[in-house]
């Protein structure tokens, strides 16, 4: 009968993420992350990411020979964050020894081919990357509970587009429509589309929607135009007025659905401590590893954040000085 020593496993988890750092790190970190796909990555140190941008008012003007000041630069400020996460994973070597003897004898390998601590951190990254699909999408930060549970260590992304249509400080920008049915859905994501800003239109690449909502408009379109005629050669299917890139998310309600321009969704990470396996112990047959890393998602701009509204409020950031500021040529009215 097969066995194997706890102590030498845990020496050889040891030596391999000492020297496979950067395995950590784009297990972490990885594309499979959909979002991540998505995101602009910007790093900071221990957290915070102070957010400045500057707006101006009209300068352009007529000459006359004297000075006619016209003009005003606003400076706005946001504080973007991150969060301390940690992998605590306990693992019994000999109720893992089966599985990784039955993967060798499947796949033609020897041991020293694919060891053991390989086999076990391969299996552990798959299941970070797989949480935090989930989390960049659905995760709502609890500084309560953060720890000793799933879900509540992050504000995923559909949490943040919350966050900013009640943000009034710093609010998205709401585009009103009608409740969504797959008779009505390829009526309701082009005057979606129309009711984008004109100047900002074409920056914005991607529609983000639920993967329901996504295969129900594919679905519509199809009875409507025929088989894949909305669809580039890569597959990737298109909004029919602006060419936006549709994106199905597996796990944001079906009632969430944005685009913003290419460049202001961020992925915030930490510039010093990459996601590390920071220590292994070894308790009587259990060896436990230690993981720690820096992660969150948030908008730069929220105002340049375009949200589907279904509660009848008006198109635009509900403030009439910010509409003023940001889209002056555009026609919208904040009712009293």
């Amino acid at each position: 009968m097969a066995t194997i020593n706890v102590q030498d496993v845990a020496k050889e988890v040891g030596e391999y993420v000492k020297n496979n750092t950067e395995v950590i790190s784009a297990g972490v970190y990885s594309a499979e992350v959909t979002l991540n796909k998505y995101c602009k990555t910007l790093t900071a140190i221990k957290g915070k990411f102070p957010q400045f941008h500057s707006i101006l008012t009209r300068v352009v003007q007529g000459f006359k020979a004297e000075w006619q000041e016209l003009g005003d630069a606003q400076f706005k400020h946001k504080m973007l964050q991150n969060y301390h996460h940690k992998v605590n994973f306990p693992v019994i070597p000999a109720e893992i020894l089966n599985s990784w003897l039955a993967e060798l004898y499947t796949t033609g390998k020897t041991a020293a081919e694919h060891p053991i601590s390989k086999y076990i951190m391969t299996e552990l990254l798959a299941k970070v990357a797989d949480d935090l699909e989930d989390l960049s999408q659905t995760g709502v930060r609890d500084d309560l509970n953060a720890d000793g549970q799933f879900g509540a260590s992050l504000d995923g992304i559909a949490q943040q587009i919350e966050n900013a249509i009640a943000n009034a400080t710093h609010p998205a920008f709401r585009i009103p429509l009608n409740a969504i049915t797959p008779s009505n859905i390829l009526d309701e994501i082009k005057s979606f589309e129309k009711q984008l800003p004109k100047k900002t239109r074409r920056k914005c690449k991607h529609l983000f929607m639920s993967d329901s909502l996504a295969m129900t408009f594919a679905d519509q379109y199809e009875k409507e135009y025929g088989t894949n005629v909305n669809y580039t050669a890569e597959g990737n299917m298109k909004t029919p007025l602006t060419k936006m890139e549709i994106v199905g998310l597996p796990s944001i309600p079906d009632d969430i659905i944005w685009t913003t321009v290419d460049g202001n969704m961020v992925r915030l990470i930490d510039v010093l401590d990459k996601p590390a396996v920071t220590e292994t112990q070894v308790l009587d047959y259990k060896l436990k590893i230690f993981m720690e890393f820096f992660l969150g998602y948030d908008f730069l701009i929220n105002q340049l954040v375009y949200v589907a509204v279904f509660d009848g409020s008006e198109k635009g950031l509900e403030n009439a000085a910010q509409n003023t500021l940001y889209y002056d040529s555009e026609t919208l009215a904040v009712t009293p």
